[in-house]
């Protein structure tokens, strides 16, 4: 179980996702492609690596926005992917990820060396290059496609902007020995690949981006939030809000905050107006799917 506090807001993220409901994500070797392109044309993102099999996709992003509308882009493009594909509606990706937010400077570059060497640890090549489904391709010569951004961590890699796609295959001739925990990042207390210091600055910044809401703002915007999933659900927003009634309100409520955090409100604030404490909130939005 996740007990770890997720990060929210724009920046490079991490992202492991595996089919819904057990289910393989990929059904034939065609998707795999329509994958990679799905990936590379998530607005506001930047692809930054990927390795697919047949059960996951993990795939690094730089997100000009929060995760969370990234990953619902991702999940919608996928449902009409397979769509088109098999003609038949169903949810694809599995709504239970891992989701980790990367101080690029610190954990990039051994986060993607690690990513590319995963089919070779996991014993499906004998060596990185030779895994069809996976972004090495692209670091390994001099011009890769415009949708990939290979430059973030080969600088970081390499202090020289001269044969870094070489520095980079000598490199993975040795033995990658990261080993990051990609499930639950490094960070004692937040879903991250992150130092203290970093995590710190991030949360500054948030909050600053958060301060251009005035309290009148948030309210507004809470307000508006109830009426929409109020209309939805075909209830008033006064029953909406009762609280006594625990099941109704534990059931919907929970949609209210998320969409408020899609609008960069803090937990924080929004604690008071849902008359909850920030961590029922924080668990709140784990369930939503």
């Amino acid at each position: 179980m996740q007990t770890k506090i997720t990060l929210h807001g724009a920046g490079v993220y991490y992202f492991s996702v595996t089919g819904a409901k057990d289910q393989p994500v990929f059904q034939s070797v065609f998707e795999f492609d329509y994958a990679v392109k799905i990936l590379a044309e998530i607005a506001q993102t930047r692809l930054l690596a990927y390795v697919l099999e047949e059960q996951r996709m993990q795939f690094v992003l730089r997100c000009e926005r929060d995760w969370t509308s990234v990953m619902d882009d991702i999940q919608t493009a996928f449902d009409t992917m397979h769509e088109r594909c098999w003609h038949k509606r169903r949810q694809l990706l599995s709504d239970q990820g891992v989701v980790l937010m990367v101080d690029e400077q610190a954990f990039l570059t051994d986060l993607v060396m690690q990513l590319h060497d995963w089919p070779k640890r996991s014993g499906l090549v004998a060596s990185a290059e030779l895994w069809p489904w996976s972004s090495d391709q692209y670091y390994r010569i001099d011009n890769p496609p415009a949708w990939i951004d290979t430059e973030s961590m080969l600088n970081l890699l390499s202090h020289s902007r001269r044969n870094r796609a070489q520095h980079y295959i000598d490199v993975m001739k040795q033995p990658v020995t990261a080993t990051l925990d990609l499930d639950h990042g490094s960070h004692p207390v937040y879903q991250a690949l992150a130092r203290d210091r970093w995590v710190d600055q991030h949360m500054k910044k948030e909050a600053l981006t958060q301060s251009a809401y005035s309290n009148d703002d948030i309210r507004r915007l809470f307000d508006d939030a109830c009426q929409l999933v109020a209309r939805q659900f075909d209830i008033t927003v006064t029953e909406l809000c009762d609280s006594l009634q625990r099941r109704r309100y534990n059931h919907l409520m929970p949609l209210v905050v998320w969409l408020l955090r899609e609008r960069g409100i803090s937990l924080e604030a929004i604690a008071p107006l849902a008359e909850e404490e920030e961590d029922r909130l924080q668990l709140w939005l784990r369930g939503v799917p």
